[in-house]
């Protein structure tokens, strides 16, 4: 896709995509604004993280992928928005999304539209490519602003203390120890991983999760850098004889000195996590040490955080007795700017849900007021014919269902359910019929979307 630019004369500044020749100033802005204070030195993991991400080598994103604007009377990128592309799932429907990280400005252009206009010009490609919604791993509120509502679960975790880790009885050789993964590993640690994002919760499938090819596992393994601090380490669960039987994610460095993060575990079919569990505790007590701090925090690791989402067997394998804290779910931010049009694409998943429920063969309409706009779905005989943009009438409410703007979101993606968003949201409500209809399309379902960098 072409380099685009737009030049606002009434401040000089320039926004556009970037080009190879940006690196060195965008490494700029972001290492001197991703710092603890203004008087630390510039964040070099930033600045090889952006390496990483202009380098043509990422699976991800190239060197022209990075909404800037530039201040091209001092020659400097004073607010940037990196764009990742992203395929994630819904109910094993692909659909591609644009994913925004990082995103940053530089304080003296603060609080003039610097970021909105980088996330327009996001959002103007994503629209190009066919993308059906974008995403960001964000600070709070902010990104309400563009559109964005915390709709699928990001994180949640169980944490384990070093020092409750049972030792090995003396003298007893381990059943499993780890090993560093090698590209050979990879069509194993694939299945491991399909395996992992397609398991059960509560009874309940993973309704989203982000599927990833060998090229970006091979890109983990072999490209990512413990100087960008991106990504995981991936370790083999290994018999006695060699023989892998699962794999565990631990985070490439240490944001936090006292803590190590898992962010995935499995196991092949037949081997149960219980007896896997200890040993593996015990490898992961003894690699702690040596997974390198993010500078310039200094301190010794004290626990491993599971980070693995709301639920996981990894959780059920601990048990309570060992588990010291457990952090719920944050959110990814998801802005989806034609939910008509998302609803369409994922309409066999809707049809499917209604034909396994009592409402099989179901004609009728659902009117939904969004206040700002509305929807309009209408069955006949279980089949959705019409999937529609709607707006309430001047006289005579029609609609069957309210929710505020963007609120919408969190049902269609299973994070909340009907009922607790019309206890949590005054202006959240359904009647008898249209709840029926709206609880059989959008049940609670959990999701896991682990963050591909």
């Amino acid at each position: 896709m072409p380099v685009q630019s737009t030049i606002d004369p009434g401040n000089g500044l320039v926004v556009r995509w970037s080009t190879t020749a940006d690196q060195e100033r965008i490494a700029d802005l972001f290492s001197h604004v991703f710092r603890r204070s203004a008087d630390d030195p510039p964040n070099a993991r930033m600045i090889a993280y952006v390496q990483h991400q202009m380098s043509g080598r990422h699976p991800l994103i190239g060197p022209n992928d990075i909404a800037l604007v530039e201040d091209a009377q001092r020659g400097i990128v004073v607010a940037a928005t990196s764009v990742m592309r992203q395929r994630w799932e819904y109910a094993g429907i692909p659909f591609t999304l644009s994913r925004a990280e990082p995103v940053a400005a530089h304080e003296e252009y603060r609080n003039r539209g610097l970021v909105r206009a980088t996330f327009d010009l996001m959002h103007a490609r994503s629209a190009e490519r066919g993308d059906l919604a974008q995403c960001i791993t964000g600070i709070p509120y902010f990104y309400r602003q563009f559109g964005y509502e915390y709709a699928v679960d990001l994180g949640g975790s169980r944490s384990v203390a070093l020092t409750m880790i049972p030792d090995a009885k003396e003298g007893q050789p381990e059943p499993f120890t780890l090993r560093d993964a090698a590209i050979d590993d990879l069509p194993q640690i694939r299945m491991l991983y399909e395996r992992e994002r397609s398991r059960n919760v509560n009874g309940l499938p993973i309704l989203v999760s982000t599927p990833f090819d060998h090229d970006h596992w091979r890109w983990t393994l072999s490209g990512q850098t413990v100087d960008a601090g991106e990504g995981w380490n991936t370790r083999m669960i290994v018999r006695p004889d060699g023989q892998p039987v699962g794999y565990v994610l631990t985070g490439r460095v240490r944001w936090s000195p006292d803590q190590v993060r898992v962010v995935g575990m499995m196991v092949e079919p037949g081997i149960p996590l219980t007896v896997v569990m200890p040993p593996v505790l015990r490898a992961l007590r003894t690699i702690a040490p040596t997974v390198p701090n993010m500078p310039p925090k200094t301190g010794e690791p004290r626990r491993l955080v599971f980070s693995l989402g709301a639920a996981h067997p990894v959780y059920e394998a601990l048990g309570r007795d060992l588990i010291i804290r457990t952090e719920q779910p944050y959110g990814w931010y998801v802005r989806v700017p034609d939910v008509p049009l998302f609803l369409r694409h994922i309409r066999t998943v809707l049809e499917r849900r209604l034909a396994g429920s009592f409402l099989a063969g179901y004609t009728g309409e659902l009117n939904i007021d969004f206040y700002k706009s509305g929807l309009r779905l209408v069955f006949d005989q279980g089949r959705i014919a019409f999937i529609e943009p709607w707006r309430p009438p001047v006289y005579g409410s029609e609609a069957g269902a309210g929710f505020p703007p963007l609120v919408f979101l969190q049902l269609m993606f299973g994070r909340r359910s009907l009922e607790e968003l019309c206890a949590w949201h005054d202006d959240v409500w359904a009647d008898d019929e249209p709840a029926m209809v709206l609880n059989t399309l959008f049940p609670k379902q959990p999701s896991w979307v682990l963050p591909l960098d």
